[in-house]
């Protein structure tokens, strides 16, 4: 192929993952704003209903990102939300790359959010009921949330400061330390990489056409896209959405790797209760095989 083919062809992917970076960081900002401006009343008045508690958990989990996830594990570890709520809230929840997708797809992004939102419910519901006979608890976790509304000291502390100060607060503590220094870097790496392994795959291997010849490629790929997601991080899965954006795969298997990850979200599980973590997993990635084999 000729050089210069190759090189513009790099240079585009350059260029994406630039545009691709610079929106997702925009929306994580007000992403990250709106976490932070909420109160979190909500606890209080849905602490003894199960019901309410899958829909907030399926609400959190369906937030752009892993803040929803990290408050559904939170409040599971306080004993603030029930089993049933976890697996919800783990079902809505598929990380940054909800930020890409809703990036380069709008209407993608809202749809794929709306299905994992009522698969979220209904999965909930089931597991609500099953979990009556089983009592999933953990100790309060230490894993760093990025939230003030769970610092007494801190929230009485911006309650009496000025509007400056609260400004300054947030460009520093959570747009500089969080979105910034934690996400930038990693978002454009990963955009690039998924974007230059596709660019390489197409110049070599014509996959939409080998899915469409052999049967069995699809199932191998909806394997492959739920076992990926069983990782604890917020990347890898973002191959499945540039493929499906593409036209390569089908919207089945992009939804079963959705429903098998949930990005960071599990860390904090992972760091309290290797037990329950893996049970967690095991469920959405039982659940994702079932749901992608179906509309495959």
């Amino acid at each position: 192929m000729d050089k210069t083919i190759v090189l513009n062809r790099l240079l585009d992917v350059f260029k994406d993952s630039l545009e691709i970076t610079g929106w997702v960081i925009l929306m994580m900002t007000l992403i990250e704003l709106i976490n932070v401006s909420s109160s979190g009343k909500l606890l209080a008045k849905v602490r003894n209903k199960p019901f309410l508690q899958i829909i907030l958990a399926a609400l959190l989990g369906a937030i752009p990102g892993c803040a929803g996830g990290f408050a559904v594990v939170s409040m599971f570890t306080h004993d603030l939300l029930s089993f049933g709520a976890l697996i919800s809230g783990m079902v809505a929840t598929f990380g940054d790359e909800a930020f890409f997708l809703f990036v380069q797809n709008p209407k993608w992004g809202a749809i794929l959010t709306a299905i994992l939102f009522g698969i979220a419910i209904v999965s909930g519901l089931l597991f609500m009921l099953i979990s009556k006979k089983w009592k999933f608890t953990l100790e309060p976790h230490n894993f760093d949330i990025h939230q003030d509304i769970d610092d007494d000291h801190q929230a009485s502390e911006e309650k009496n400061a000025g509007f400056k100060h609260k400004i300054i607060h947030f460009f520093k503590e959570h747009f500089w330390h969080h979105v910034v220094k934690q996400h930038l870097l990693r978002v454009f790496l990963w955009s690039f990489g998924v974007l230059l392994l596709l660019m390489i795959i197409g110049l070599f291997v014509d996959v939409e056409q080998m899915l469409q010849a052999k049967q069995w490629a699809k199932y191998a790929l909806l394997l492959l896209a739920v076992v990926v997601g069983f990782i604890p991080e917020s990347g890898p899965n973002l191959i499945f959405i540039a493929m499906f954006l593409n036209g390569t795969i089908p919207f089945g298997i992009l939804l079963a790797n959705s429903i098998s990850q949930n990005g960071h979200a599990g860390l904090p599980l992972l760091a309290q209760s290797r037990n329950n973590f893996f049970i967690v997993k095991g469920i959405t990635l039982a659940l994702g095989l079932l749901v992608g084999a179906i509309l495959i």
